[in-house]
């Protein structure tokens, strides 16, 4: 990806990021850590990932394995996705040298085959987008958490949690060029594929969202 040609339109806003801040933490297009590290908490918290093998679908700098370290969270198996060259790279170096942890550069909008090719060669049991779907479309990014929901279809038990900007009318928006998703209707789509669904949107003054589904038991 030299030029915005080149570029994906979902992910020109980060190499455009990059450009300005490099790898730093502006790169992720995140307001403050304070917004990260509670997206971190409400899917951590929903899930409970101590010995499970994840995917961090949207790595960027990998700040989740950090965070988890910090928390005292151990995973059998951490797998971080990202598509942006710089910010794989980065990753990728700070990241520890050991079996346990994998980093791939990849792009899972356009490999539709990634996502069930990562299940199985790493035997992961948890997806994970955290603010990753926030530069594409809903229809993008619902036919992506499909395809993930549809790789993990063999594995009771196991789970699939991604976060959003919030949306709807019946609470404030704060300013933003990213856009706001429809929680009613996203949380419909999960009910719609398995009753085990996990809902909060109690942190972030409501501004942001998290869903969990989880695989039923056979």
């Amino acid at each position: 990806m030299t030029s915005d040609e080149l570029v994906p339109e979902y992910l020109a806003p980060y190499t455009r990021a990059v450009a300005a801040y490099g790898t730093g933490f502006g790169s992720l297009l995140i307001c403050d850590r304070k917004w990260q590290e509670a997206r971190f908490a409400a899917l951590a918290g929903a899930i409970g990932l101590r010995g499970r093998a994840v995917a961090d679908l949207g790595s960027g700098r990998a700040d989740l394995l950090s965070w988890l370290a910090q928390q005292g969270v151990a995973c059998r198996r951490y797998v971080a996705v990202e598509a942006v060259p710089e910010l794989h790279r980065f990753a990728s170096a700070r990241g520890p040298d050991d079996e346990s942890t994998v980093f791939v550069q990849a792009d899972f909008v356009r490999d539709t085959e990634l996502l069930s090719k990562l299940v199985a060669k790493h035997d992961l049991d948890v997806l994970l987008f955290s603010g990753s779907l926030n530069t594409l479309t809903e229809a993008d990014a619902l036919a992506v958490l499909e395809r993930a929901w549809c790789s993990l279809a063999d594995r009771p038990g196991a789970a699939l949690g991604f976060n959003f900007l919030a949306g709807g009318d019946d609470w404030p928006r704060p300013s933003t060029r990213l856009p706001r998703r429809d929680s009613k209707r996203w949380f419909a789509w999960a009910c719609e594929r398995t009753p085990l669904v996990i809902y909060c949107q109690h942190y972030l003054g409501a501004h942001d969202a998290t869903i969990v589904m989880i695989r039923p038991d056979r």
